[in-house]
């Protein structure tokens, strides 16, 4: 008989119930919710559904989402960036730990059936209870993410995770805001049972009854005992995290020691100080400026995923074509493979095809939560020839990634239109060459777009849609969201030299040549930009694209803006030499046994006879963001960009955060120099 806790019809935004043989599944919303985020509202609906659970002494408890790809993305964002009050913050962070206490509470076994995200309050809810389950359902992950939103887990994550898997394991998920999927969490012992989703509710209940074996309960080393249990073991992993974050943030970013301690405090003095400390540093943290910076970032990634949103029917059957398969052509081809898309990849050299496969072959070895079946099923989904091979009439996405000559891209371009399907979309992996131009003289050019890559491949998260003269508005956004697909962030940029991003750079890395043949060390360029918070310094940045290639951008930059973008033909000059940086093992830097040292000739071949001592380090630091910044506007002013207004800034700030490396705790460029102010960026021109 079922319960007067039973809700006949699912309500949104709250928890719904359903009973059975004294069994209690608490569905963390309705079907029709597209996220469930742990809102005030459904926190409330869940706290009076436990206190009215506890006095009903259920058989056991399940909780569920509405549905097996969503259990819950975690705390209401948009709650979360109104939060002015540092205090309004913290009484956040008790509410939620004194709910999923009620659940650690009850006296019958609980059981999470996680099944789709379950990430930051999510995994904290799921952490109350007694058992894990976790489906096979490709989105289904778990995780903390929340450092990467400036903040700390505030529900209890930071007390409980240790407790479960040891203090190791658990820093490495809770300090850089990882998540894991399905057989990563088993391998942690973060979850207990990996299941098909279709299996994952009666497997629950069976757990909920005690029917049949229990899972086995994950049982941490006894190094992880003593590391995580033990002042002496807690004093060497404090000391070693405390190393790698300030070698990882620089000092920029306080989430990650904030988190640090609120895991040692509850481990050597008990779970209650560490509740107590977690609220109060999530309060504080919430209303910092780094954690409203990265907030918005959120907020542009997800508006950079519905870009393409309208192309959803047209993303349901793709095969793919991939024209090159030199690093980018591979490295695309990839990525094409690890999500489900068949794809052809050729070249007209047989040799390249093996280096290619032999490339996504290493690349899916590194990626330790895949198993080999996995490896094996996404090679299989690549397809390779050299001439026309079979298929390719049946393609509706290509995109070609060879060499950067216009003549030879345009050629190849030109023979593709007439291979495929005249509705087939057709895509150029340029970082510099002319959409407009390349689509000339080809059967509807309405469908040539330019889908700039960034190298590597696999790491790189942003993609350029290039948006040619007559690229059609249709084929912008299916390459759009065919780049959400792979997992990327595309923003839409317009066919200008250099897109956005590589014509935003240009000045920075020129100004870092101009300083260097002032005097200026190599060291102290790089030190200045990297304590601004870039990930490196620009002279590093330029060894790491290769001196070949940046002179080749360098090029195409002054015949399109003129003497403006000119260097000082440093970088020229050492390609002369056959100095092309990391790849040549020497460049600005010289490379050796995994690490590098300023290039001691560097001086003598550039003929820089001077060495100017560095006085105020601000003064470098001004003149390489400043550079930055004068470009982006220009850019801004132009167009470039999205559409004039605020989501031109916006793709601004997120293409220079995914794309240049430009310090995420800063907001992006845009902002950065909206919090800085006319007045002040005039100012600092006006003085360089």
């Amino acid at each position: 008989m079922e319960s007067t806790l039973s809700h006949s019809t699912p309500v949104a935004g709250k928890v719904n119930v359903v009973e059975h043989d004294g069994v209690y599944t608490i569905f963390l919303g309705s079907e029709e919710e597209r996220v469930i985020t742990i809102t005030s509202e459904r926190m409330a609906s869940l706290k009076e559904t436990i206190a009215q659970l506890k006095s009903l002494k259920p058989k056991g408890v399940i909780i569920s989402g509405p549905r097996e790809n969503m259990f819950a993305a975690g705390a209401d964002i948009n709650a979360i960036q109104s939060i002015q009050d540092p205090l309004v913050g913290e009484e956040l962070g008790k509410e939620g730990q004194a709910v999923f206490q009620m659940i650690e509470d009850l006296s019958c076994p609980t059981v999470a059936a996680v099944s789709g995200p379950c990430v930051g309050g999510g995994c904290e809810l799921a952490l109350s209870c007694d058992f894990r389950l976790i489906s096979t359902h490709p989105s289904s992950q778990i995780g903390l993410p929340e450092t990467k939103l400036g903040i700390l887990p505030g529900w209890g994550g930071t007390q409980r995770l240790p407790r479960l898997i040891g203090i190791q394991k658990a820093l490495s998920i809770i300090l850089p805001g990882k998540t894991l999927k399905a057989s990563q969490a088993k391998k942690y012992g973060l979850v207990d049972e990996v299941l098909a989703p279709a299996n994952i509710l009666a497997r629950a209940d069976a757990i909920a009854r005690r029917k049949g074996a229990l899972p086995f309960k994950n049982q941490i080393s006894l190094v992880d005992k003593f590391l995580t249990y033990t002042w002496l073991g807690r004093h060497l992993v404090e000391r070693k995290s405390q190393a790698a974050i300030m070698k990882e943030t620089r000092g920029n970013y306080p989430a990650q020691p904030a988190a640090l301690q609120a895991v040692l405090l509850g481990l050597s003095a008990g779970t209650k100080k560490g509740y107590a400390h977690e609220a109060a540093e999530l309060g504080r943290l919430l209303v910092t400026q780094e954690s409203r910076s990265l907030v918005n970032l959120f907020f542009l990634t997800e508006g950079s995923k519905r870009i393409g949103k309208a192309a959803k029917d047209d993303l349901r059957a793709l095969n793919s074509l991939v024209v090159g398969a030199g690093v980018m052509g591979a490295g695309i081809a990839g990525a094409f493979a690890q999500k489900n898309i068949p794809v052809i990849l050729k070249d007209t050299e047989l040799e390249a095809l093996e280096r290619g496969k032999a490339q996504i072959a290493r690349s899916l070895e590194k990626k330790r939560y895949l198993s080999g079946e996995d490896r094996t099923a996404i090679l299989e989904r690549i397809r390779t020839g050299t001439e026309n091979p079979s298929g390719t009439d049946q393609v509706n996405i290509v995109v070609e990634a060879i060499v950067e000559k216009m003549d030879v891209k345009k050629a190849v371009l030109g023979k593709l239109a007439a291979e495929v399907a005249p509705q087939a979309i057709l895509c150029t992996n340029t970082s510099s060459l002319s959409v407009s131009e390349l689509s000339e003289g080809i059967a509807h050019p309405e469908r040539v777009v330019g889908m700039h890559f960034f190298n590597p491949v696999e790491k790189m998260p942003l993609v350029e849609i290039v948006r040619g003269k007559q690229t059609d508005d249709r084929s912008v956004v299916i390459v759009a969201g065919l780049t959400t697909k792979l997992g990327k962030f595309p923003i839409i940029v317009e066919d200008v030299p250099g897109f956005l991003v590589n014509r935003i750079l240009s000045p920075y890395l020129n100004e870092a040549g101009a300083l260097l043949e002032e005097g200026y060390r190599i060291q102290d360029i790089d030190r200045a930009a990297q304590k601004f918070g870039m990930p490196m310094g620009p002279i590093r940045l330029l060894d790491e694209v290769g001196l070949d290639v940046a002179e080749h951008v360098a090029k195409i930059m002054v015949d399109g803006y003129g003497e403006r973008m000119k260097s000082r033909g440093s970088v020229g000059k050492l390609v002369e030499k056959g100095l092309l940086g990391k790849k040549s093992r020497k460049g600005f830097y010289e490379y050796s046994d995994g690490h590098e040292v300023p290039n001691s000739e560097i001086r003598s071949l550039l003929g820089i006879t001077n060495e100017r001592e560095v006085g105020d380090p601000r003064v470098i630091e001004d003149r390489l963001i400043m550079s930055l910044i004068n470009e982006g506007i220009r850019c801004l002013d132009e167009g470039v960009a999205g559409i004039p207004g605020k989501e031109a800034a916006n793709q601004i700030d997120l293409g220079t955060v995914m794309g240049i490396g430009f310090p995420p705790f800063r907001g992006g460029l845009i902002s950065y120099a909206n919090s800085l102010g006319a007045k002040a960026i005039l100012e600092k021109l006006r003085h360089l």
